[in-house]
């Protein structure tokens, strides 16, 4: 999974593939910018893509200091999924309605 969480991010830099239009509240505030939400949910897979990568190894030696770094890793990315996946439901909304 690590190496597709990487694809995924390097495909949504190079493609902008996670730009919001600008008629989506909040985030179309930035749909001049669209590397800013790319590079901020490109970010997201990259750290879920780094846990996954090191998943492997901390399971043949659980007390060294890769359990910790992808509890943070995947803490981190998890916080920021859950708080943006919460947000997607109002933003999602915002262009069926500004629309019609």
């Amino acid at each position: 999974m690590g190496p597709a969480c990487f694809g995924i991010a390097a495909a949504g830099w190079k493609y902008t593939l996670f730009a919001a239009p600008p008629e989506e509240p909040i985030s179309g505030e930035f749909a001049n910018y669209p590397w800013l939400e790319a590079s901020f949910m490109s970010g997201l897979y990259v750290l879920v893509g780094i846990g996954a990568l090191l998943f492997p190894f901390a399971l043949r030696r659980p007390r060294t200091w890769l359990s910790p770094t992808i509890g943070i890793v995947w803490g981190l990315a998890g916080l920021a999924f859950l708080i943006f996946g919460g947000l997607n439901y109002f933003t999602h909304i915002g262009p069926i309605v500004n629309t019609m």
